[in-house]
């Protein structure tokens, strides 16, 4: 296993990966795609720092709306990222499963009518296609939808992350023990609960998240992929961005076991 971060699309990024040796990064998009059109610049720094693109994400957008028009644009945009994602050399491009106002039944059978040509683009450009467990515009988050979808899409797997269904009240272990062979990506994100309510989502390890039998399940599924770390958090912010993926990376590193032949360029310093 790797630890990585989800990077900003800019050269610093780069260079602060190399420099503190981080062996990969990540992008995520929302609304804008402006760093869609850089995939040349983008592919000089990946060259430039020898940094590695573990994936490419589009978050935020409703698949299942009943808008015929901005249903297409947010598959278009999709198809976008998919091939940006193929010209940096990311392997995998994630994404939600759309909202709606539907009941689960009829989700899974829109998402399983509107799903399969953007799973074939992916595959057909050498990438894998997973759904990530985040909430937002996506019914996609859970054993519930996964049950529905999976089974019918066998080479779509889950982008992970522990502090989404921590946040819904829901059991993430039991998800990831039961789920976890369909893991293709995860994220590192805390979440520091007071009073019972969530309070911040914090670098990893200052937070309520047990990272321990997170890894320990991660191994126990044969779990090849990366390990994320995803900044989320307005104390940890801005100045501090880069401190707080540090920060996190130096709980997490304590869980990762050394590679078979490990020599010392294997242990990079955690600061």
């Amino acid at each position: 296993m790797r630890i990585g971060f989800i990077a900003h699309p800019t050269e610093e990024d780069f260079e602060f990966a190399a420099l503190k040796a981080f062996p990969c990064v990540e992008f995520i998009f929302s609304d804008d795609l402006a760093a869609l059109q850089r995939a040349s610049e983008i592919r000089t720094w990946r060259q430039k720092f020898e940094v590695e693109i573990s994936h490419v994400a589009l978050f935020g957008r409703d698949y299942l709306t009943e808008d015929a028009a901005e249903r297409q644009r947010h598959f278009t945009d999709l198809r976008a990222v998919t091939d940006f994602a193929k010209a940096i050399g990311a392997p995998l491009v994630t994404t939600g499963g759309g909202q709606g106002g539907r009941t689960p039944e009829e989700r899974a059978q829109r998402a399983l009518e509107l799903f399969p040509p953007a799973v074939r683009h992916a595959e057909g450009l050498g990438l894998r296609f997973a759904f990530y467990n985040c909430h937002w515009a996506n019914w996609v988050t859970g054993p519930d939808a996964w049950e529905r979808l999976l089974p019918a899409m066998p080479t779509v797997g889950i982008k992970f992350d522990p502090s989404h269904p921590l946040h819904a009240g829901e059991d993430w272990v039991a998800q990831l023990a039961q789920w976890g062979s369909r893991v293709y990506h995860t994220h590192a994100k805390d979440t520091l609960f007071v009073d019972g309510k969530p309070f911040e989502d914090v670098p990893a390890g200052l937070g309520d998240i047990e990272w321990g039998k997170f890894f320990a399940l991660l191994y126990h599924h044969g779990y090849q992929g990366d390990i994320n770390i995803e900044p989320h958090s307005k104390t940890w912010d801005g100045e501090r961005r880069f401190g707080g993926i540090l920060l996190a990376r130096q709980h997490l590193q304590q869980f990762v076991a050394p590679p078979a032949n490990a020599t010392l360029k294997d242990f990079p310093g955690r600061f």
